[in-house]
């Protein structure tokens, strides 16, 4: 569960948020909406933790994590839809790219096949961790993409 627990943020005098209180519950989707320069990435910030809060705090369960992507329009048109996804937890992604990079070569030595082991082993144990919600998320981008 990720708790925002009474969290106010000012900027100078301008107040953006004031005593905010929710739970992100385990098996909900949450959308966040409004209108520009309404705070939603600045809110998103809060929960990553890239930015502090003025008072309150934000609580993160220890086996919960945040993955993000930044809003960036351009920085992901040369890329797969489910890379995109993926790239948002980056220990994910950094074992699929040393996968990637594993398996391009062409002639491997006892050291890679064991490189080859401990990376299948922890991206196994990743899914395993990860909230049903993102999987069926990246369920949801694999039936999208393999329509197209």
């Amino acid at each position: 569960m990720i708790q925002v627990d009474h969290v106010t943020l000012t900027f100078g005098k301008r107040t953006l948020f004031e005593d905010v209180q929710l739970k992100f519950v385990p098996g909900a989707c949450y959308g966040l909406i409004g209108a520009n320069g309404a705070g939603k990435s600045t809110f998103l910030k809060l929960l990553t933790k890239e930015l502090d809060t003025t008072h309150g705090e934000i609580i993160i369960g220890k086996d919960e994590r945040v993955s993000f992507l930044r809003q960036d329009h351009y920085a992901y048109d040369n890329k797969r839809v489910l890379d995109v996804v993926m790239m948002g937890n980056q220990e994910l992604w950094d074992i699929i790219e040393a996968k990637n990079s594993l398996y391009s070569q062409t002639e491997f030595t006892d050291d890679d096949y064991m490189r080859m082991a401990e990376l299948e082993s922890s991206l196994v144990i990743m899914l395993n961790k990860m909230p049903h919600f993102y999987l069926i998320i990246l369920e949801l981008v694999l039936n999208i993409i393999l329509y197209l």
